[in-house]
Formats: C-alpha cells, structure tokens, sequence
C-alpha cells in the first residue's frame, strides 16, 4: 500500500515539473496566453503564437520545444488565437518516446500526430488550471500595412491608382475581444477628394466567442473598408479535420467618408448586407474551394465562387461571381513580406504587416459599376487568405516540407 501512495506521488510530481518545463520552455519561444495541465497519461498546453510569421511555422517551433523538455507521457497542445482555440495537436506517448529515443525525427512526429479542430476534450482538461503565463493582455503591436489600388475604370486616364501606409494600433483586450485603430497616410494617388486626405482606417472593437466543438463566432463593431461605419455578426462551423467549413455572415452599416466640405461625413441610410458561406479544402493539391451567396451592400444579390491555391505562405487563386444578371470575375493574392519572426516584448511592438494582398477586379465599368454591384467591406485590416489560416491538412503538409 505504501510503496503504491509513493509511486503516485512521484507521477504527480513529475507530471507537474513536466508540464511546469514546457511552459517554461514555450515562454522562451515567445508563446503567449500559455496555459498547462497533466493527467495520468499526458501533458495538455495551450498556448498563442504572436512571433512567427504565419500559421505552422511557430506550431512546429512549439512542438519540438514541448517534446524536448517531456519526461514521460504523452503531449496534447491547443492552439489558440486571441485566446480562442482554433487547433489540437496530439502526440501519442508512444509516438514521443519514439522521438526522445532517435528512433523517429520530427518529420515522422509530424506524419504520426494527430491534428484536429475538435478542441473540446483538452480545453476541458485545461480548466483545471487558470493560470495564464505571459498573458498577451495590454501588450500593444502598432502594425504597418501597406495599401495599393490599381484599377482601369476611367477615360481620362488609363489607370487611377493610390498607394498608402496604413499603421494600426491592435492591442488585445479580455478573452476573444481585440481593439484595432488604424490610420491611412496617403503616399501617392491621381484621385481626389478623400484619397488624398489622412483619415481614418478600420477602427474596431471585436468580440469573438467559442462554442464547444467547432463552432466560433465574432461580433465587430467600428469602422471598416470601404467607407462604412457599423455592426457586423458572424458564425462559422467546421470540421473536425477542418476540410469543410460553412459559415454566414450579417451586417448593417451607414457610409463614412471624409469629405472636403463637412469633414468627417456619417450618413444616415442604413444598409444591410448578409452572406451564407461554405469552404472546401482539398490536401493533395493544397487547393481550397470556396461558394456563397449573397446580398451585397446596395441590394443586390449574387453568387460568387473562388479557388485559392495554398504554396506555403503564398496564397494565389481565381474568382468568378454572377449578380443581378452581370458577370465578373478576376485573381487575388496574398504575399508574405520580409520577417519571418518578430520580437515581443511587454510594452509596445512596431512591426510591418505579415503579408501583403490584393484583388483584381476585371469589370470596373458599366452597368456594373454604375449601380455599384457586388460590393462588400473587411473588418480586419490583415484580412486575407493566409493570415490565421488554421487548416489541419495544410498545417501538416507544410510542416513536413519545411523540416525536409
């Protein structure tokens, strides 16, 4: 009986002192909101990566610290973005002493290990503990974005253009909420009026929430592209293996642009708009498939459907949609941009944008034009398709490539 007492306190201690280590460890990374629990069998992290560019490259980082410092068990880690779980990583007990061993390297760890958007079960685990090291609340990322515009919809000229710096101010606040400030400094333009004036970006207060399995949802109200002003609501379901994603969409916004005569001008004709949304992502070629119809911002209604290939952090696909009778279509991208990994220290960070995207429009003239067809806004001035791209598959593949 005494010798059994004595070897569950010894578990119990060295599962505390192992997961005590990898929180130290993932801390040493950088890692942020970094949470830790143990069982029986396993050692359970969650944890926030804001210094790797992207999605996988801090995740690998993260795994390889965790299991370096495991003494026994297995491994289980969350992924969270603004404190919000978005992924779980679990690597068998086998599996890691595999690894500690030298009988499988980390490319092995990657083919092996489970990855899922489930991430109930280890959040569960996790509300054992409450403590929180290196919290991500009050620390603030001033973030320079840079803006360009080229589009072929005059006579007087063959392109009208504008390129601008945008910095934001992006500073976390309690779980899942986020503030965002930005302001747009016009470089250089051949339009008028409000492009060649400093005014306001995307100036939001977010609240996104998680609902058990896989279903999250975000809630933003402020100022957005495009000139408007409101509330937005959406919710969004996937997967557990995050290859099918459906979602909707529903805002209401007044305009908000700067004028030369009555300055910062708010009008008072609401306008609603709403989208459902589904996503398909296919691993061998890394292609995701994306449909949703919609009611856009001056009440047309129209469907769209793009397909986006995933190189890495690169981002390149094709859109067509159909609204009201009208046809348009064209390709955007996301690029990354210089710095794979930024330092984070406690007070303010000063940092330029991780990538850098944009969309062709192939008709900008006519009927199209001129009732202002299949127009929408973003609420996030990083919106794109690389940024907080959280695919399992794609996750997975691209770690494997980069270990090789």
């Amino acid at each position: 009986m005494k010798n059994s007492l004595l070897l569950i306190v010894i578990l119990l201690i060295t599962g505390i002192h192992a997961h005590a280590q990898v929180a130290e460890k993932l801390q040493q990374l950088g890692m942020e909101n970094i949470r830790t629990s143990h069982t029986d069998s396993k050692t359970v992290v969650a944890f926030e990566d804001n210094v790797y560019r992207g999605t996988y490259r801090g995740i690998g980082k993260a795994i390889i610290a965790a299991l370096d410092v495991l003494n026994n068990g297995g491994l289980e880690m969350v992924v969270t973005d603004n404190n919000i779980p978005q992924l779980c990583i679990s690597i068998s007990q086998e599996l890691a002493a595999e690894y500690k061993s030298g009988k499988a390297d980390i490319r092995e760890v990657y083919r092996q290990m489970g990855i899922s958007c489930d991430t109930r079960q280890a959040m569960e685990i996790l509300k054992s503990n409450h403590k929180v090291t290196n919290s991500s609340f009050g620390k603030v990322d001033i973030v320079i974005y840079p803006e360009v515009k080229l589009e072929n919809s005059g006579w007087d000229a063959l392109y009208t253009y504008y390129v601008n710096l945008a910095p934001a101010v992006e500073m976390p606040l309690w779980k899942g909420a986020e503030l965002t400030a930005q302001v747009i400094f016009p470089i250089a333009t051949n339009l008028n009026g409000q492009y060649k004036k400093i005014r306001p970006g995307v100036m939001t207060l977010s609240q996104e929430f998680y609902w058990g399995k896989t279903f999250t949802g975000r809630l933003v109200a402020g100022n957005f592209t495009n000139n408007r002003m409101g509330v937005q609501a959406e919710m969004k379901w996937c997967a557990s293996n995050g290859r099918v994603e459906l979602g909707a969409v529903a805002g209401g916004t007044i305009q908000s642009i700067i004028t030369n005569n009555e300055g910062w001008y708010l009008s008072r004709k609401k306008r609603m708009n709403a989208a459902v949304k589904a996503s398909v992502y296919e691993p061998r070629f890394n292609l995701q498939f994306d449909v949703q119809a919609s009611r856009y911002l001056y009440g047309d209604y129209g469907l769209r459907g793009d397909c986006t290939r995933h190189f890495g952090e690169y981002a390149i696909g094709v859109y067509g949609m159909y609204v009201d009778g009208e046809l348009n279509g064209g390709f955007h991208f996301a690029i990354p941009l210089p710095g794979k990994k930024w330092a984070k220290n406690r007070g303010v960070r000063i940092r330029q944008a991780d990538y850098f995207a944009m969309e062709y429009s192939m008709t900008t003239w006519g009927k199209y034009a001129d009732r202002n067809m299949g127009k929408t806004y973003k609420t996030r001035p990083d919106e794109n398709r690389s940024n907080r791209f959280f695919q399992p598959d794609y996750i997975r593949y691209f770690l494997i490539k980069e270990s090789n």
